[in-house]
């Protein structure tokens, strides 16, 4: 349904997106996430037309629209801002696209009406935006752009404004418009969770580029650079040396600490033999025992836990290694272990979960 070949758009001298390509199928939502001014939202913009690039093409159901207007593209917009017009009601808010296609009259109202069912908001119809919660009016803003049918919709940042409660709420609700309806979305997030938690396919952005695309278990299971593991979740990076392939995908390491292993390397990533290179692991991988019980890892690192945060879930601890570990490690437990902050401690890798990484320039 959408298709970006060698996206590029430059503000002066600086590039906002740098020769991005990237492909939407039908029906699928795709998430672009990426700290702050990476170029998420003006990609996103170019995609709208309200912006045009400097250089590539976009594509949309077929059609190359890269110079054709926004009001030419039929495609729904929900912003960050819920941008409802004040003096207007629910119901007049909804239909107001739609008037100025040129659609009045019943026709107006019962796509409104059928706008309204959709979210849920049919009673508040009547209602001016002043009067409804923030989410009833992120509700709206969504009724809004559906209305008129459009064959993609494009949705930036939309629930950045609403507490954590709502937030949860209506990621689910989004979720469950958009697969009831099938339509083609591009969703604009910082929020790692909120990507994960709606994605059919995640674009990780850094520095006007796309750095991976893939399942919300792919980018989080299986980085292919360092920027991605670490922006994505909780990551560890431990320092290794590469001693040669293992074959397909492999990679055998010798890691700083914990001596030689064998683990999976990033897609098409080749490292020479004496090639510097970062093992990623979460902090929820780790095998950690207290030193001195039945349960200490046959080989490993030893250190002594720093600090430990009760996190409902989860018990996170801060662990400084012993020997040239300079960055203390996160390591995650559930919440039924007691480990006090002064105790010697001996990590193990995990079987399965452990990357390597070549590090970032």
């Amino acid at each position: 349904m959408i298709v970006c070949n060698q996206v590029v758009k430059r503000f002066g001298p600086t590039t906002a997106v740098n020769g991005v390509r990237l492909s939407v199928a039908q029906g699928e939502l795709m998430t672009l996430l990426g700290p702050s001014g990476c170029g998420k939202t003006t990609l996103l913009r170019c995609l709208s037309g309200s912006l045009k690039p400097n250089e590539g093409s976009i594509h949309i159901g077929g059609e190359d629209v890269t110079h054709r207007p926004s009001h030419h593209r039929n495609i729904g917009m929900v912003f960050q801002s819920f941008a409802l017009l004040p003096h207007m009601t629910v119901a007049q808010n909804v239909g107001f696209p739609l008037m100025v296609r040129g659609i009045s009259g019943d026709d107006r109202a019962r796509r409104v009406r059928e706008a309204l069912d959709t979210v849920r908001l049919g009673e508040f119809a009547d209602r001016l935006p002043r009067q409804l919660s923030g989410g009833q009016q992120q509700r709206v803003g969504l009724a809004r752009a559906i209305v008129y049918r459009p064959s993609v919709l494009l949705m930036d940042e939309p629930l950045s404004n609403l507490d954590a409660h709502l937030r949860e709420q209506m990621r689910f609700e989004i979720s469950e418009l958009q697969k009831s309806l099938g339509i083609t979305t591009v969703y604009v997030t910082h929020d790692q969770g909120e990507a994960l938690a709606l994605s059919d396919r995640i674009a990780v952005m850094s520095d006007g580029r796309v750095e991976q695309i893939g399942t919300p278990m792919e980018i989080y299971d299986q980085p292919q650079t360092e920027f991605v593991a670490g922006f994505v979740g909780l990551a560890n990076f431990l320092p290794a040396r590469c001693l040669g392939m293992a074959g397909t995908g492999l990679v055998d390491v010798e890691i700083d600490g914990f001596g030689r292993a064998q683990l999976p390397v990033a897609e098409g990533c080749q490292p020479d033999p004496g090639t510097r290179l970062k093992i990623f692991v979460r902090p929820a991988d780790f095998a950690v025992a207290i030193a001195g019980t039945p349960t200490v890892p046959a080989t490993g690192i030893r250190g002594k836990v720093i600090k430990a945060t009760y996190l409902g879930e989860h018990i996170d601890y801060l662990i400084r290694l012993d020997g040239a570990y300079e960055t203390p490690i996160r390591v995650q437990t559930n919440r039924n272990s007691s480990i006090a902050p002064g105790t010697r401690v001996s990590l193990a890798l995990p079987e399965t979960g452990a990357r390597a990484l070549v590090p970032s320039e």
